[in-house]
């Protein structure tokens, strides 16, 4: 059997059920460069929404990982495109934030035009440049969506956007037409897995949140394991649920992770999501947004109030764990079997994602 590949201190293998990835996993910048290449390159990643993109010329500038990317709504077609957001001249960044474009991408350093299907129009000094300017067209990178949410991906051997967002096609299908209610975005100093594996932490809600104690049934959660992500049911603390709605067990909350980096939460009136942009080993980006049905318009400041509350507890504990992980000498951690049964399963993919990429000769070690 093949010895497992270490990474600054770290084996690039799953953890033993009920373990921890090491602390270097979460403060090794090694480990972050590697992730760029293992993970969020060869992953679907949330990077816009349909309402980012309402007419023909519109795009929006993103990342994935790090890797800048921008989706724009063909002038000709109306399909979304995306491609990476560089200039095939020098690779300056072509486009910034969202808008729309005019009739053509022009590069804001040597005026190097494309059309909104990625194709090269036009070069200053045409003459000087010995190239088939039929292949310089802006690199394509796929593209696709479910429901308002918009996902791009930088690898073509990837499973198909449906294949790898599992269940949330057909849960979130009824909400493509959904009002945007608020957005809201963060920066904090940890790494972007802890973050995401907060969300998948059902055992310290009840010592953490005062909000989500409220609105959940206790023990209610069923949580179903994914090829590329997890997600539990709940059900709604039926003095939360409108005399109008139906029977109280049949309103129930969604919540849970799509690898690497959403964490979608559907619930009978709203889909909120959080996205977690990885920006260094240490610090990470947060991006909110809420849609609804727009029939409890009365309640969107009352949801995203208690949504940045839940969000500032949040932060507060993943800020001090990322700060305790930096204790020299400590061990790798422990989880719970149910509770924490998603951050096990998030730990496997992340293991797997890393463990088939090759290492940079410079951090690469096999264990002894």
């Amino acid at each position: 059997m093949p010895r497992p590949i270490v990474v600054d201190g770290v084996e690039l293998v799953a953890p033993e059920r009920g373990h921890n990835l090491p602390p270097a996993a979460f403060t090794s910048p090694a480990v972050f460069e590697l992730e760029q290449r293992a993970v969020f390159a060869k992953s679907w990643v949330h990077v816009a929404d349909l309402v980012d993109l309402p007419q023909p010329g519109s795009f929006v500038a993103a990342s994935i990982g790090r890797t800048p990317v921008v989706v724009v709504r063909d002038r000709h077609t109306g399909e979304l495109r995306a491609f990476l957001n560089a200039c095939r001249h020098r690779g300056a960044q072509l486009l910034e934030g969202k808008g729309t474009c005019d009739k053509q991408i022009k590069c804001p350093y040597h005026a190097w035009s494309y059309g909104t299907d990625g194709a090269l129009l036009g070069v200053p000094y045409r003459d000087e440049f010995d190239c088939d300017a039929s292949q310089m067209g802006l690199v394509p990178v796929r593209v696709g969506t479910i429901g308002p949410l918009v996902f791009a991906c930088l690898d073509a051997a990837a499973p198909p956007l449906e294949a790898w967002v599992g269940e949330l096609t057909a849960a979130i299908a009824h909400t493509t037409s959904w009002q945007l209610g608020f957005e809201l975005e963060y920066e904090l100093p940890a790494n972007w897995k802890l973050f995401v594996e907060n969300a998948n932490d059902g055992y310290h809600i009840q010592f953490v949140h005062d909000v989500l104690t409220d609105l959940l049934a206790p023990d209610s959660g069923v949580t179903v394991l994914e090829p590329h992500g997890a997600y539990s049911w709940a059900n709604v603390n039926p003095s939360y649920v409108p005399p109008d709605f139906g029977p109280p067990e049949n309103a129930k909350i969604r919540f849970g992770c799509v690898f690497p980096n959403i964490i979608p939460v559907l619930s009978p009136s709203d889909l909120t999501y959080i996205r977690v942009d990885p920006v260094a080993h240490d610090r990470l980006k947060l991006f909110a947004r809420s849609f609804d049905d727009g029939g409890a318009l009365h309640l969107r400041e009352f949801r995203k109030l208690a949504f940045q509350r839940t969000t500032d507890q949040d932060i507060a504990v993943v800020v001090r764990t990322q700060k305790g992980l930096h204790a020299h000498g400590l061990p790798a951690g422990v989880h719970a079997s149910r509770l924490e049964e998603r951050i096990g399963h998030f730990e496997r993919m992340w293991a797997d994602a890393l463990g088939a990429e090759p290492a940079p000769k410079r951090h690469l070690a096999v264990a002894p």
